[in-house]
């Protein structure tokens, strides 16, 4: 009859038994694990939630693909255009913003809490990949 108030007390003091995090040597530089478990590098965030504490639903997208698939990347390519010239880095960041908003629409049609480049969770649970629907709407 008092072990579940103990166990309500000690969860709400904070000493209930926890799963401890991986070893700093077992995560890639840069790379924090979140007490829900998802590890991730801020820089990979492309929309929504980039607090890895925060996350409940995220996905994942092969950014490099996107980016190749939108006009401005091609028309680098066909035309040769030097990507840090202005105008290419022009391109290319009209290019990031197209990405950026098909990303935006996506996450949220399919109730995502945001979109990244990399991200995994610690129990190895497998993380929805929205690249295809993305790249529809490109």
């Amino acid at each position: 009859m008092f072990l579940p108030v103990l166990a309500a007390v000690a969860l709400l003091a904070g000493t209930a038994n926890t799963v401890p995090a991986p070893a700093p040597a077992a995560l890639a530089a840069g790379q924090e694990t979140s007490a829900t478990g998802w590890r991730a590098q801020a820089e990979d965030n492309i929309v929504g939630l980039r607090d890895p504490k925060k996350l409940s639903n995220p996905s994942l997208v092969d950014y490099s693909a996107l980016m190749a698939a939108t006009a401005e990347m091609k028309r680098i390519k066909r035309e040769g255009i030097d990507e840090s010239s202005p105008e290419g880095i022009q391109l290319k960041n009209r290019a990031a913003g197209k990405v950026a908003t098909a990303c935006e629409t996506v996450m949220n049609a399919e109730g995502h809490c945001s979109v990244w480049k990399t991200i995994s969770h610690e129990d190895g649970r497998t993380v929805t990949d929205l690249t295809t629907k993305v790249k529809r709407r490109l």
